[in-house]
């Protein structure tokens, strides 16, 4: 049987953001109590019911500005993916790529079958304690991975945990609190305690998927010293643990492209939100959190888990699967609080709307009808006409209208992750562009499928050079976009595909009127002010993506004096 929980955990994988596992400990609660001795944070946990523990802002932090520090945490744990195995250091995550040395002067452990990579002898020293422990099944961490129909990736970080508690068995007490460092008071290291506290679902294993793990981990003892040994009910635990609270690491000069997970206790205590406050990113092994937007003394503070920009079904049935819980959030249950939740959720039944399909002619919008206490996928949850007031089921309009446009997509969006060479881009155009034409018979012009389609039709315009049909769908992006969803980072990401598209319309047409060429730049530079505006609130000053950005905007500038 194949393990259940490979297409949730490859998800989380793929995406900078996923953690928490949620619910009151059965422990005294260690991160509480350190989090609550430490004045420097500006935020406290709190425990409740239907939260269980969750981040509150303090006094402290009521009226803060965006991009506000919150909390730099080190990683319990953290390895490097499948594709990030190859080109990161495996002690401190440098990008062996773009390191001094090069690479052919990396420090590559051979006792492992060459998998395991350092940018120095240093890092491998320092990294010795958790490596050296488990090297020798590291070399076979592809076979177990096979034999018991588990992912490579959870295998290995299986490994991780079992030499990270041979390390603190040994060490006979937790690592030095690290967040008390003055250099960086913010700082946060957990220990072995706070990770035991976070919860997993592990009741939602099913029976084959135990049997997986049951006999992975009996591989896995077999082949350690006796004093290893975790107990084989710990690697369930564990395998739970891992699958709601990973956290993905990405690239400095890439935020959407991975190299690795990790587990960070402290940072799991962030609950979702599909309209969240804080935001967070990673710098190396290191999870680094930042007010998205000013909040209330009391006021809980959340990160998304999930895709922002998706319908409300999708959203909810995605957190249900990969998260094990039913999202309430107030997006999600139309309940905003304060003015700016109030513009933003105006805004979001458009994401999930239908044009009415139950009266001949009429121009009205379907929508659900008993957004507070609707069950996830329940077809026959009732949506109402704006205009018309006619009902219909959740289940008609999945099989009239969402089901068979959803699996259009999907079929398009496997072609589109192939690759756009050798021809691709003309006819992945023209599928994109004929699917994009049905969704807008069915869907509102900004349901979360038609926007969907216009990320690959700005990639496929780019590669054939269509440059006024990239700015048009790159300008819908944006207008989407901003009126729906708050100022995080993949909308910079919009912003200046948009100013792109801008740029190249003026440099593929020199005769344009000046007045023209003019507009345009001026657009171009005031997207990525936005732009800017947005990677300095979320990733900070000094991140290469800000650098990045700031450096755009400085030419854009300098091109719209010129004009």
């Amino acid at each position: 049987m194949p393990f259940s929980l490979i297409h949730p955990l490859r998800d989380a994988l793929c995406r900078v953001f996923q953690s928490g596992a949620k619910g009151t400990p059965s422990l005294p609660d260690e991160l509480s109590a350190r989090v609550a001795a430490s004045p420097e944070f500006l935020f406290q946990i709190q425990h409740s019911a239907a939260l269980g523990r969750h981040a509150v802002a303090t006094e402290k932090l009521a009226g803060k500005p965006p991009g506000t520090l919150l909390l730099r945490e080190t990683g319990y744990i953290w390895i490097p993916s499948d594709a990030g195995r190859e080109t990161v250091c495996h002690g401190c995550a440098l990008d062996l790529a773009a390191a001094q040395p090069p690479r052919s002067r990396r420090v590559t452990c051979e006792g492992c079958g060459g998998q395991t990579h350092y940018c120095s002898a240093k890092c491998r020293d320092e990294h010795a304690p958790l490596h050296q422990p488990i090297c020798a099944i590291l070399r076979d961490a592809p076979t177990l991975a096979d034999r018991h129909h588990c992912p490579p990736d959870l295998v290995r970080a299986l490994l991780a945990l079992v030499a990270k508690r041979a390390a603190s068995l040994q060490a006979g007490a937790e690592p030095p609190d690290r967040e008390t460092r003055h250099s960086d008071p913010l700082a946060f290291e957990s220990s072995p305690v706070a990770f035991s506290q976070m919860l997993g679902h592990r009741e939602s294993l099913d029976s084959a998927t135990q049997r997986c793990l049951r006999a992975l981990a009996a591989a896995i003892c077999s082949r350690l010293p006796e004093e290893m040994r975790p107990p084989p009910d710990l690697f369930l635990t564990w395998a739970a643990q891992i699958n709601s609270n990973a956290h993905g690491l990405n690239r400095a000069n890439s935020v959407t492209e991975s190299f690795g997970f990790g587990l960070f206790p402290l940072g799991a205590i962030f609950n979702h939100s599909c309209l969240p406050n804080c935001t967070y990113t990673n710098e190396g092994p290191q999870l680094v959190f930042r007010l998205l937007r000013p909040v209330r003394e009391g006021e809980e503070l959340c990160v998304n888990y999930t895709e922002l920009y998706a319908a409300r079904d999708e959203r909810r049935a995605e957190l249900q699967v990969s998260k094990s819980f039913e999202c309430r959030c107030r997006r999600c249950t139309h309940a905003p609080a304060g003015e700016e939740e109030i513009r933003l959720i105006a805004a979001e039944p458009f994401v999930s709307a239908l044009l009415c399909d139950q009266t001949k002619g009429c121009p009205g919008l379907l929508h659900e009808c008993d957004v507070l206490s609707d069950r996830l996928g329940d077809r026959a949850a009732k949506w109402e006409c704006s205009v018309c007031h006619a009902r219909c089921t959740y289940g008609h309009l999945i099989d009239s209208h969402l089901a068979p446009l959803r699996d259009r997509l999907q079929q398009a969006m496997i072609l589109y992750s192939e690759g756009l060479a050798g021809g691709a881009a003309a006819p992945l155009r023209a599928e994109f562009e004929s699917l994009l034409q049905s969704a807008l018979t069915r869907l509102h012009p900004s349901h979360a499928l038609v926007f969907n389609c216009y990320l690959p039709l700005i990639n496929c315009c780019s590669v054939l050079k269509d440059y006024p049909a990239k700015e048009s769908y790159a300008r819908a992006l944006v207008e989407i976009a901003s009126a729906t969803l708050p100022d995080y980072p993949p909308l910079a990401n919009y912003l200046e595909a948009f100013a792109q598209s801008l740029n190249e319309r003026i440099q593929a047409k020199p005769a344009l009127p000046r007045e023209t060429r003019k507009e345009y730049a001026q657009q171009a530079f005031t997207a990525l002010q936005r732009a800017l505006n947005i990677c300095e609130v979320c990733y900070g000053a000094a991140h290469p993506k800000t650098l990045q950005t700031r450096d755009k905007l400085r030419r854009a500038e300098a091109a719209a004096q010129s004009r």
